[in-house]
């Protein structure tokens, strides 16, 4: 029988730790849309203030190469703060612009002409709704990582603009490491950055790959025409058609169908070679 009991209490701590996961998940959906519905604006930078306590320590490391991306690319997240401009979420960002300011201050004042700097507003004051801000906090950390594929190639190419190299090692003199600067300034692993840009440069190899492949061009012009056969079969018919109109009308759907089937086995081809 104890042995029973002993089953029956570890059951109901993990249904409880369930239950908590699941609530403390949905608090950061509901924060998450909050934040998103949040007004964008600007704030002096002495307008914002840190937080008391921070859930995560500031590391300097961070902030320097974090500074270093905020140099070239500026602000790409904006930080999150409550109606009285204190800090909800962005400390190692704050940070990092604060410390441009000290260390280059041309290049600051290139990236926030007038010390404005882009915030999420939200419509509450932190100190009375703590537990709310924290859900912002979390909720806004979760949010970084959904990038997409197209965004990070595009920030990629203003990088390598400004002489970033996709390098394994040790940069050349006048080069900077282009992986690490990007997985700092939207808050992602280096390899994940990697594996992103790798994937982008084959998916590009294999479309010039197609484009010159006389079976892929085939296949596009194919295409093209089942696309305007179908939109000539939906246009309405002329009240008075011409002899000519009448024989097309009475051909494209023979037609299309051919077109159809040839696709069909070209894509057969194409899936045994492949």
């Amino acid at each position: 029988m104890a042995k029973r009991r002993t089953n029956s209490a570890a059951l109901f701590t993990e249904a409880a730790n369930t239950a908590d996961a699941i609530h403390q998940q949905d608090q950061a959906i509901a924060a998450k849309v909050e934040q998103e519905r949040a007004q964008k604006t600007k704030l002096p930078l002495d307008r914002i203030h840190p937080r008391e306590a921070d859930t995560r320590p500031i590391r300097p490391e961070h902030v320097a190469d974090l500074a270093e991306s905020i140099a070239a690319l500026g602000l790409i997240e904006p930080l999150v703060v409550d109606s009285k401009g204190v800090l909800l979420a962005g400390a190692h960002r704050l940070s990092a612009i604060q410390f441009l300011r000290e260390q280059n201050p041309e290049l600051y004042t290139q990236q926030f002409p007038d010390e404005l700097i882009q915030v999420h507003m939200m419509a509450f004051d932190a100190e009375e709704e703590p537990e709310r801000a924290l859900q912002v906090e979390l909720a806004e950390n979760e949010k970084r990582v959904n990038y997409t594929r197209d965004q990070i190639e595009r920030l990629a190419e203003r990088l390598r603009s400004l002489n970033y190299r996709e390098v394994r090692g040790r940069p050349k003199e006048g080069e900077k490491a282009l992986g690490p600067a990007l997985a700092v300034a939207i808050g992602v692993s280096t390899r994940y950055v990697r594996k992103v840009l790798s994937d982008q440069r084959q998916d590009i190899t294999e479309e010039k790959n197609r484009n010159s492949d006389p079976i892929f061009q085939k296949l596009k012009l194919l295409g093209k025409i089942e696309a305007v056969l179908e939109e000539l079969t939906a246009l309405p018919e002329s009240e008075q058609p011409t002899r000519s109109e009448k024989a097309l009308s009475k051909a494209i759907p023979t037609f299309l169908k051919t077109v159809r089937n040839n696709i069909n086995e070209t894509k057969v081809v194409v899936k045994k070679r492949e």
